[in-house]
């Protein structure tokens, strides 16, 4: 069985007449979209007519006599609802009004690499966020109070704050339902659509982590946990940076290292966190360790890995493997489970046979 290779990632419109500021965001996301820029608004405007992108940044000093691509496009049916980041100063926020505007929102001078990322991400996600509206009320809430969470958490970690556990755990408790009434298969289709990678990663691992230990018969507040912490144990993901967490091709040595960082990032996150719970910790510190040691970052090994420890590495890896990325397609299931099952001295492979058993019981193995 072959992962589906046809892949075709995000296209984006950048509309500025200023070519040095145009290149300077085009550098930066063609790496992960596909990228064209225009100088002038009705060029622009008449492309997104004859091919809508999925995402158009436009920046103030196109539409500032109140005319342009962004005032175009919210008198077309058509484009109303496609999302538009303007770009440029504070000021710029009186062009986020009018009917269609719900879908524009503000990218600030001076920009990084990381902030484009992440808000262009957030606009890209616009769609499937709407869409979630159709599902049950069940998932649909799953999504939006676990999503409403994330972005919380990721407020917090940028303001070296403590996480808000009762949050997060009144967050998970939605999702925790739908798996306790088997209605969680709309949450892990659904959230494929959002572009923030580590959210879906992260709801994904939770929803399996909870499918499993509910499975095992884990309940209560014993299943509450693993759903939280299986929301908090990429954290850590949160400051690295973009162009690390999101490369398509192989890391270099400095950027694997600043990549296996992430977990000691989460560990900083749960230290100045009170209260923490023993279970969360574990998820988010071990997810990466293997029977073998040879995992990071302790390299713990055999008996120092709990039944906790070793099911949120198999989970881990499935979602990683079936997860899709800007860079490559989901594999199958059934592939990823081939994956697991040839780890034989690093994974757990009583419980890889459990876990596969459920999922295949709830009809997610299909592919």
């Amino acid at each position: 069985m072959e992962a589906n290779s046809e892949h075709t990632p995000p296209r984006i419109f950048i509309v500025n007449d200023d070519r040095v500021h145009r290149e300077q965001v085009q550098v930066v996301l063609s790496s992960l979209f596909k990228v064209t820029s225009f100088e002038d608004n009705n060029a622009a405007y008449d492309a997104m007519q004859e091919d809508r992108p999925d995402l158009v940044i436009v920046d103030e000093r196109m539409i500032e006599d109140g005319t342009g691509c962004l005032f175009d496009k919210r008198k077309n049916s058509d484009l109303k609802d496609l999302p538009f980041i303007i770009s440029g100063k504070r000021s710029a926020e009186k062009y986020m009004t009018g009917e269609g505007a719900e879908a524009d929102s503000l990218m600030i001078r001076p920009f990084t690499k990381n902030g484009i990322m992440i808000q262009v991400s957030d606009a890209l996600s616009y769609g499937a966020e709407k869409e979630w509206e159709a599902l049950p009320e069940l998932e649909k809430t799953a999504l939006q109070s676990s999503l409403d969470e994330y972005q919380d958490i990721s407020k917090a970690i940028e303001r070296n704050e403590p996480l808000d556990l009762e949050s997060s755990s009144e967050s998970c408790k939605p999702l925790v339902e739908a798996v306790n009434n088997q209605q969680f298969h709309g949450i892990l289709d659904s959230v494929r659509g959002h572009h923030n990678y580590t959210y879906v990663h992260s709801l994904r691992v939770a929803t399996y982590l909870s499918i499993f230990g509910h499975a095992i018969g884990i309940r209560g507040d014993d299943l509450l946990t693993l759903s939280t912490g299986g929301l908090l144990h990429d954290v850590g993901k949160m400051v690295t940076p973009q162009d690390v967490l999101n490369k398509s091709s192989k890391l270099d040595d400095d950027e694997w290292v600043c990549m296996k960082e992430h977990v000691n990032n989460s560990s900083a996150v749960y230290d100045r966190t009170p209260d923490i719970s023993n279970g969360i910790r574990i998820i988010g510190e071990q997810h990466h360790e293997k029977l073998d040691g040879t995992g990071y970052p302790r390299g713990l090994k055999g008996s120092e890995l709990n039944e906790l420890a070793r099911m949120s590495a198999i989970v881990d890896i499935f979602g990683a493997l079936t997860d899709e990325r800007s860079y490559k397609p989901a594999f199958p299931p059934e592939m990823a489970f081939d994956i697991l099952e040839e780890m034989t001295e690093q994974l757990d492979q009583g419980l890889v046979k459990v876990f596969k058993g459920v999922l295949d019981g709830h009809g997610e193995l299909k592919g």
